[in-house]
């Protein structure tokens, strides 16, 4: 069986998040890559039968402006729920890190595989 993936690998923007008093005051930087599995591949060459860069891109793009979570899983949910609404998405992949927030730049996060049937 084959999987078809597209994908966007560490894209880095500032997020409210956190539990904490001073992340509540502070936007963090995050690191997030997206998978997402197309159910086919088009066999015309043509852009509307994938996703588009693009698409993940912009959505990647509006998290700076999101409003405050306390988890990064609840951001991961988010951003989940929104790729579910394309028809041609059958597995999703999210990894999101929190950088540099401990001591020796050690990074943390959350991964989440959401399979679309």
């Amino acid at each position: 069986m084959q999987q078809n993936i597209i994908f966007v690998k560490n894209y880095e923007t500032y997020c409210s998040i956190g539990i904490y008093p001073n992340e509540k005051k502070n936007k963090q930087k995050i690191r997030i890559s997206i998978k997402l599995g197309l159910k086919k591949v088009g066999k015309k060459d043509k852009l509307n039968d994938t996703v588009s860069y693009e698409t993940i891109i912009e959505y990647l793009e509006k998290i700076e402006g999101f409003s405050h979570f306390n988890l990064v899983e609840t951001l991961a949910l988010k951003t989940a729920n929104h790729f579910t609404k394309f028809k041609m998405i059958n597995l999703i992949e999210i990894e999101i890190v929190k950088l540099k927030i401990l001591k020796q730049n050690t990074d943390v996060g959350f991964f989440m595989k959401k399979i679309i049937k």
